[in-house]
């Protein structure tokens, strides 16, 4: 087999790494695993060359190949595309041409290389109405996620625009919050959405509600959408605390979720719109398998107006968890900024909650 020459040649603004070789020359397989765009001569009179871009199609079916060849026709050209070539050019190579057509590719590599960075797993918690405790349950879960993080860490987001309290009940009070992503538009990156970020004490990351009620419908869809991308880049588990009016922005959220938590209370009124709310998700082609209704304030008593099971029924949906009630320990955690487990070790209610983490940490790795 006759060796490579290689040379080191710019074109445009990429610094390329040359290898020549005969038409019908063999490429090792250390070449082709190295390369990052492979550019090929093609003889039509040289069965070879053209077997050559089969074996090498065949053997790394994602390395983009440019075909290079001096009696360019039609039907050529038609048959190195079937073959699966990123282009064809005409020999002698013209730099500005294969310049452009390399910064092409190269920006496609870049953007499927940003596509494949691993994303965190996201969690969103519904309310049936309002006032159902689903943001203690939010800061909780979360809180406990951090607790046994190890990786990049849990970020919670609360998106109740108008009336979120999230980072009251964790003990943060920075004045950056999700308006401010929301205001930087396009703008938004990695650095701003760690800076607009709170840590608490147990390592939770928190990006709070606006200070000031903003309307629902000063965020949309494609914004939210980026800073969740975002978030969930940065952090291994991200959990959304949403409003209880719906919007385009929040459907869209949902359906994006891995895991939705719907948390209501064992009365006729928060049953009934936790019912139409699992209607709307049904609506939406929201899967029910990623949907697991909590009922909140549970009292551990024999007897009960309505119990678990007829709850469920009325639903149709099973109800899977279910958090104890203890409303003088909440809301002293709530009035002290902190979680429960710092007033009261093995509470009822953070055993209820540790309860759910199994299926976040199984989703997770699944």
């Amino acid at each position: 087999m006759t060796s490579a020459h290689f040379e080191d040649v710019t074109i445009g603004q990429a610094q390329v790494l040359l290898a020549t070789t005969p038409p019908d020359a063999r490429l090792e397989e250390a070449q082709l695993d190295a390369a990052t765009i492979l550019i090929l001569e093609i003889r039509p009179d040289m069965p070879k060359s053209i077997d050559r871009l089969k074996q090498v199609r065949a053997s790394h079916p994602d390395l983009p190949i440019i075909a290079a060849t001096r009696d360019s026709n039609l039907s050529l050209v038609r048959m190195l595309l079937k073959q699966g070539v990123r282009d064809v050019v005409a020999l002698p190579l013209a730099q500005t041409e294969l310049a452009a057509i390399i910064a092409e590719i190269c920006g496609e590599l870049d953007a499927r290389k940003a596509a494949e960075v691993q994303q965190g797993q996201l969690i969103s918690v519904l309310k049936s109405i309002g006032g159902v405790g689903a943001t203690t349950i939010a800061t909780h879960l979360a809180g406990e996620l951090a607790a046994g993080n190890t990786g990049k860490g849990v970020c919670l987001i609360d998106l109740d625009l108008q009336f979120g309290d999230a980072g009251a009940y964790l003990g943060l009070s920075s004045q950056l919050s999700i308006a401010d992503l929301i205001a930087a538009g396009a703008r938004i990156d990695r650095d701003l959405l760690r800076s607009v970020a709170s840590k608490s004490a147990n390592g939770l990351h928190v990006i709070a509600a606006p200070i000031d009620i903003m309307p629902l419908e000063s965020a949309n869809s494609e914004q939210m959408l980026r800073i969740i991308e975002l978030a969930r880049e940065e952090f291994d588990h991200v959990v959304l605390d949403l409003p209880t009016n719906w919007t385009n922005w929040t459907l869209s959220l949902v359906a994006l979720s891995d895991i939705v938590f719907l948390v209501a209370e064992l009365s006729v009124a928060s049953l009934r719109q936790a019912k139409r709310q699992l209607q709307l998700l049904a609506s939406q082609d929201i899967s029910s398998s990623h949907i697991h209704v909590i009922a909140n304030r549970v009292e551990k008593r024999m007897f009960r107006t309505i119990n678990l099971d007829d709850a469920s029924h009325a639903l149709g949906h099973q109800i899977e968890y279910s958090i104890h009630n203890d409303y003088p320990l909440v809301r002293a955690a709530h009035d002290q900024g902190v979680l429960i487990d710092a007033i009261r070790a093995r509470s009822k209610i953070g055993a209820d909650i540790s309860a759910m983490l199994p299926i976040l940490t199984k989703e997770a790795g699944a």
